[in-house]
């Protein structure tokens, strides 16, 4: 029996061998990303581990709920019902503190959903609560990230409130630097690996190695990511209509229920992000996380 065992793997190794010289001697080589994986894999994952993402969104969404009404930014502060809650600020320092606190949640919700999802960690209160440097590390980055995806709206602001130059080539050159900004969200879509490397404490690659390994995965990554924010539109509609549908004389209970069961339903779409990211880096990077879930 070993024998025969022995045998089989030697026939496979003349099928893997070859590979793995390639890659190890030619890693700038693209590499194809599965259609279907990368659509719908993250969904996979989900549907999957649903009860351990529900119960660390459960505990995450209770926290960022706590947030955003005790700094008085709560959904319903941007509503018609605003007089109605029982705390709306007006602050800017507070929304913009409240705005941060958010992030910083999120960002340790993903690292803490990756570890579940993707290393099989088990968490008790103290490491889900407790932040560590990693977490702040990784908030810097993520937030870093979300203004760089904001660039098409500086670009929109800039080419509304231009002057037209009465020089085409000046105006024309204005128009083309400023346009750039449209771009900027899909080239970070092929650096989404990034994260998940980060997240899986391993080495960071270079962005030209991630360019160049991630080229031809355009068109599967905008569907994948195109998706995701369908997904997460839909609650964010929903949300919005059961606002406009709360009764007044019970908007704080309504609007602090609908506070908290959006922030849930947000971070349980939010993880298809990180499940997104996973798999880019399965396929760019490798998988080195020991987890067979997407397989």
């Amino acid at each position: 029996m070993k024998d025969f065992i022995s045998k089989i793997n030697q026939f496979t190794q003349k099928f893997s061998s070859p590979q793995t010289e390639k890659m190890a001697v030619e890693p700038e080589d693209r590499v194809h990303i599965p259609f279907t994986k990368l659509i719908f894999g993250p969904l996979g994952i989900l549907s999957v581990r649903i009860s351990e993402l529900f119960k660390i969104s459960a505990v995450f969404a209770l926290l960022i709920s706590l947030c955003t009404i005790l700094l008085g930014f709560s959904g319903i502060c941007f509503s018609p019902y605003r007089d109605s809650y029982f705390y709306c600020s007006n602050s800017q320092a507070l929304y913009l503190l409240g705005l941060l606190l958010k992030v910083f949640l999120i960002s340790m919700f993903f690292a803490r959903w990756y570890n579940i999802a993707f290393r099989r960690a088990n968490y008790s209160l103290k490491t889900v609560f407790l932040p560590t440097k990693r977490d702040v590390i990784f908030f810097g980055g993520l937030f870093i990230f979300l203004l760089l995806n904001l660039t098409p709206v500086l670009s929109f602001y800039l080419l509304y409130m231009r002057v037209p130059n009465p020089d085409w080539i000046v105006e024309l050159a204005y128009f083309a630097c400023v346009s750039v900004g449209f771009l900027v969200p899909f080239w970070l879509m092929r650096f989404y690996a990034l994260g998940a490397a980060y997240l899986s404490e391993e080495k960071l690659p270079s962005l030209g190695y991630l360019w160049k390994r991630s080229k031809g995965n355009n068109l599967s990554i905008i569907l994948s990511v195109f998706l995701i924010i369908v997904i997460m539109s839909f609650f964010a509609l929903y949300y919005q209509q059961g606002l406009s549908s709360i009764d007044v004389e019970y908007a704080n209970w309504s609007g602090t229920v609908l506070e908290y069961v959006y922030n849930l339903f947000l971070l349980m779409v939010l993880s298809l992000f990180v499940n997104h990211c996973w798999f880019q880096k399965k396929f760019l990077l490798g998988e080195d996380d020991g987890n067979n879930t997407a397989n």
